[in-house]
This record gives C-alpha cells, structure tokens and sequence, in this order.
C-alpha cells in the first residue's frame, strides 16, 4: 500500500471536515460512474438517463429431475439481445451450481460428499452452429465463450445441453431438504449481465456474495415424478395437466379468497389423486420480466393459501402460499404472516402494489429470497417467524421489482429487507415483543474490521458483515424516514421505485433520486452515514436545572449523526419523549441543547432509543 506523507494526510482530513460540515456536500463519485453521467447512460439527478440500455435475455427451460439420483438434465434455449452500443467478442456466463465443483473456490465449506464435477455442458450451439469446445473456458461459476463477435442490436440465440448432480446435504440456497422434498435454484446456465458500469459481471459465486441478474422473459418444463408437486416463480400453465380435477378447483378458488384454503392436507397426502397418476408429470410455468427462475418440490408437503387485493384501482390480486412439512408445526401461522407482509407493501410501507401472480413460502433449511418464492427455515420463536417473513418477502421489492446489482451493493436490498423487519412487525402483530438487538452496529463501529456501508460487498469480511450491509443501511433509512416525514419519505421511496423498476440502479441513483424527489440535498447525510467509517456516540453532557426547568445539553462525541430521543422518566411513574431528527447535526454541530418544563417531579433521563447506534450508554442517563 503506498503511504502519503504526513502534510498530504493532513490536508485530506482538514478536507473531508470541511466536505462534511458543508450544507452542500458532494458525494465522492468514482470514475466508472462518472463516466456514465458523461455517456448519458445514467443522469445525475438520479434517473436512467437518455441513452440508458440493458440486455435482454429470453430463456426456454426444459429440465427433469430425479429425486433418487439427484440428477438434473435439460436443456436451455436463450435468445440474447445485444443492447449495448458496444461489440461482444465474448461472452460471460453464471454456471452457479459450480459451487459444488470440487476445484471451485468457495468461501463457505461443504462436505466433501456433495463435490462434484461440476456442471456438464455437452453440447452448446450458437445460431445452430456447434461451438467448438476448445472455445469454451471454464472457472468455477463462470464460463466464457470465444467464437462470435454481438454486434449492438443484434440478437443471438444460444442452445445448451447440459447435467448435473444437486447437493444432497451443504444446502447453500438450494439442495435436497429430505427424500421427498427438494428445493432447486441456480440450476441452469445463464447469460452474465454486461452494463453500464463495469462491462461484464465477472465476480464469481463462491456461496456467500449473492446475485445480479437482468429481467428475462421465462418457459420452463419441468418433469418429475408423479406423485411429486411443484411451486415456482411464475404461473403455471398446464394446471389441469398435472392436478386431478378437485385439487385444481382448489387452487382457483385460493386465487380469489380473502380467507386461507387448504389446498393440501396431510390427510390428501395419505388419500393420494392429488396429482395426475403418471410415471412422471410435466410442470410448465411461465414468468415475465424478472431476474430468475427457481423451483421447490415434495411428495409430502401441505399447502395453505389466501389471497388478496393489492391494487384497489384495478382489483388485481396476488395468491399467497405456505407450503411446508406438516410436522413443522410452527409454520402454520406463517400464510397469515406473509398474507399481512404482501398486504403492507402494497398499501402502506412504500404503498407500491405488488407487482407479481402470487408469492409461496416454501420450507427449507434456508433464508433466502427468489422472485415470488422465499426459503424460510421454520422458527419455534414467533418474532423471529415474522421478521424473518417480513424480510424475505420484501425482497420481492429489492432486489427483484429494482434490479439491484447484489454481488456489489448488497446494502441496496439486504438493508431494506432488515429495515422491513423493523416496520412490519408491529403491524403484523403487535401483541408479539419485540426486542430488535442493533448491538453488531455498535460492537463494530470504530474497529478494524468496519468499513462504510457504500464498501463494495466482496471486500466486506468479518464480525462487521453484517453490520455494514444489513443492519446499518437499514438504520440508515430509518434515520432518513424520521427527518423527512412518513409523507415525503414514501414520496420520495416510491419516485426512486418507480425510475428504476426493471432497471439497475447505483447506490448513486439510489441518493440522487431521494434528494429529487424529497426537495432535499441529503449528501451531508449520505456522506457522513454511507461513505464513512465513523463511530457513533451520543451522550447527555449536562443538565441545568432551576426548578422545574431543565436544559439538556445533548453532545455528538462521535464521528456520526443519529437522531436524539429523550426519555424524562417522572417520580409518579410515567414519562415523556422528547425528540430531535439527524437533521440538528447537518451544519456539523456537536452539541444540541433541549429547554424543558417539567410540570412533575423528575427521576432520571435517559437518551436513546430502541434503533439509536450508540457505542458508549454509560454516559445516557441524568443522573449518572
């Protein structure tokens, strides 16, 4: 690392004081997004700009799958898009079950049982041209195949024959759950995305970074024993094909009930007919405009479902599933969890309607989000049952409905998805204690190992991970939503929503788009919460009082802003919350000063509240 000399260091910290005490702070851009802002790809106001563009890949997917080999084969036709204004002379894709190939590197270990060779390509052809395999190359997860140069504009279509063997146990986000119940995602190959920003996508999976996908258009068939069910993104087409008749009238009138149906009982599991009696059945599904397909399967799963109106305009409405074990009990209330979750997204918390056919829940040994399907592990604990619920499904918003660029950005999505947690919990059941612990923002502020949130994610490690792109951007916005107000806060949400759904947009956008539409310049927050690597320390410095008068002065010890919240605890048992936004640190005070009249006898004040970033509480309370 190259050192600067002591006066350079000097003068860079003299100014970044003064870039954080301006009003009118300037976010540091880097070159690569500052380019696009010069190629008008993107505008600096936040919106895609005039010549904004991203690829398109149309995918027709026809797997089957064998629950006692574990063998997944098929095929994938793809009709890429070239809508780039540059020249593909090569192309990138994901083979993201490569995870488990025995020479791949990984950052998270599995057990040497579920090693293999890998994904099989045998075969791939180009317009109906064979390629040459010597023109194939291929490294862990990606592959990159030489040959044919994409001229802008022009469309591609690429046929892949492949196989490969699914992990039977080291369940990474897909993977057998039991002999009957399997959930598979990542399992066919696919175009990287090529954009703006950096060219090809070429970070590898390596199970703990996640993922970056354009919008496709999808047609899978996939065929599986017969007496197995399967759920996945998109709609099901051939409803009538694979479902006897009774189950099929089932599953219609779920779609338009505002009550839950059992579709499926343990005792129509016992009875059987559920399915068509065949050898094997093929499920088709069709799903348009998202950025993946992934599918859960079982031959002994019950299934629950509702649904609801979420766009009182038209009357559109979303079916909602729980499909689960039936011995775990504890998922039983989980169709009105993520019933409530879908409901609040659509009209309240941004208030965007729900822009997919349905949502499922499906139960596995994973956390983990899918559009319109999430992994959810059962949780004896009914909080951690909701927030988790609440989490996953607003997933749908971010990163699936806003294509966020996870493998860089994960606060993008990971920090909203936390954030719901702390939303739509008391809405979804407020007789449920919540006790949201915020404790790793504070056990890591300040140390080695903390980074600014805006830290790209592969270079995140650590007890800080989590910190930086779940729980601190989540404070973050939550900070943001105090200061401005619910009604300007959703306005602005949904402004940025709304420009970039089906896009992919940059935490620069992100800031940009909130400034715009708030009427607000924000960056003196965004810099100091996002692009920072601070310590945030708050604390009563005095207190004056002449009788019932009181002046608290409150001190910013630290290096970042979090909003006051003053408890005036009373010796007769109750107490009164008095409240400044971050905003009361925007011109770079340290100090605010709070003038109260209290009117009974006071006991102690404490400062802080249950989502206040504090790393030192001994000094909160008066009197010490």
């Amino acid at each position: 690392m190259k050192i600067l000399p002591r006066f350079i260091l000097i003068i860079h910290t003299l100014l970044s004081i003064a870039q954080f005490s301006s009003a009118q702070t300037n976010l540091p851009i880097p070159r690569n997004i500052q380019q696009t802002y010069t190629k008008g790809t993107r505008d600096k106001s936040g919106v895609p700009g005039k010549s904004y563009w991203q690829n398109r890949e149309d995918y027709t997917i026809k797997v089957s799958f064998d629950p006692l080999t574990r063998k997944l084969s098929g095929t994938v036709a793809i009709k890429f898009t070239n809508n780039s204004p540059d020249t593909l002379n090569r192309v990138w894709f994901k083979l993201y079950p490569n995870l488990y190939q025995a020479e791949a590197p990984r950052a998270i270990a599995v057990a040497a049982s579920d090693l293999t060779t890998g994904v099989k390509i045998k075969n791939i052809r180009i317009d109906g041209q064979e390629l040459d395999s010597a023109k194939r190359i291929i490294k862990g997860t990606n592959m990159i195949l030489h040959g044919k140069n994409i001229l802008p504009g022009q469309h591609v279509h690429y046929d892949i024959d492949y196989q490969y063997t699914l992990n039977k146990g080291s369940f990474i986000r897909t993977g057998q759950i039991d002999s009957g119940a399997f959930f598979v995602a990542y399992f066919f190959p696919r175009l990287a995305v090529y954009d703006d920003l950096d060219g090809w996508n070429i970070y590898p999976y390596t199970g703990q970074y996640e993922f970056y996908n354009d919008f496709c258009h999808f047609d899978a068939e996939i065929t599986v024993p017969g007496d197995f069910q399967v759920w996945t993104t998109g709609n099901l087409k051939n409803t009538d094909e694979v479902y006897t008749p009774k189950f099929a009238e089932r599953i219609k009138k779920a779609g338009e009930a505002d009550s839950v149906i059992n579709v499926v009982t343990a005792a129509d599991l016992e009875a059987g007919n559920i399915t068509h009696k065949n050898s094997t059945n093929t499920w088709k599904f069709e799903a348009d405009n998202v950025t993946d397909i992934a599918f859960g399967m079982s031959n002994h799963y019950v299934w629950k479902s509702t649904s609801l109106v979420v766009d009182p305009i038209n009357k559109r409405r979303v079916r909602v599933d729980a499909v689960f074990n039936p011995n775990d009990k504890t998922y039983i209330p989980i169709i009105n969890y993520a019933r409530k979750s879908v409901d609040i997204i659509s009209t309240e918390f941004p208030g965007i309607p729900y822009p997919y056919t349905h949502e499922t829940v499906f139960d596995g040994p994973d956390e983990m989000e899918f559009p319109m399907m999430v992994d959810n592990r059962p949780f004896d604990n009914s909080t951690d049952a909701v927030e988790l619920t609440a989490h996953e499904i607003f997933h749908t918003l971010f990163p699936f409905y806003v294509g966020t660029n996870e493998t860089k950005y994960s606060f993008m999505d990971e920090g909203w998805a936390t954030f719901a947690e702390f939303a739509f919990h008391p809405m979804i059941d407020p007789s449920l204690i919540e006790n949201y612990n915020i404790s790793d923002v504070n056990n890591s502020a300040g140390t080695e190992q903390d980074m600014p949130i805006i830290t790209l994610t592969p270079q995140l490690a650590g007890s800080a991970r989590f910190a930086d792109k779940d729980l601190k951007p989540a404070l973050g916005y939550l900070y943001v939503k105090e200061l401005l107000g619910d009604k300007v806060f959703f306005k602005a949400l949904n402004y940025y929503i709304n420009q970039w759904a089906g896009k992919h947009p940059t935490p620069y956008d992100f800031f940009n788009c909130m400034n715009t539409a708030s009427g607000q310049n924000l960056n003196w927050f965004w810099y100091n919460w996002f692009f920072q690597k601070g310590i945030p320390d708050l604390a009563i410095s005095k207190v004056e009082h002449r009788g019932q008068s009181y002046t608290v002065t409150i001190s910013n010890n630290g290096t970042e802003m979090a909003p006051v919240h003053l408890t005036v605890y009373y010796t007769n048992g109750t107490r009164d919350l008095f409240t400044a936004t971050i905003g009361v640190w925007s011109k770079g005070d340290k100090t605010t000063t709070f003038n109260l009249k209290a009117s009974k006898s006071v006991k102690k004040i404490v400062l802080g509240g249950a989502y206040d970033a504090d790393v030192n509480k001994m000094d909160n309370v008066w009197p010490r």
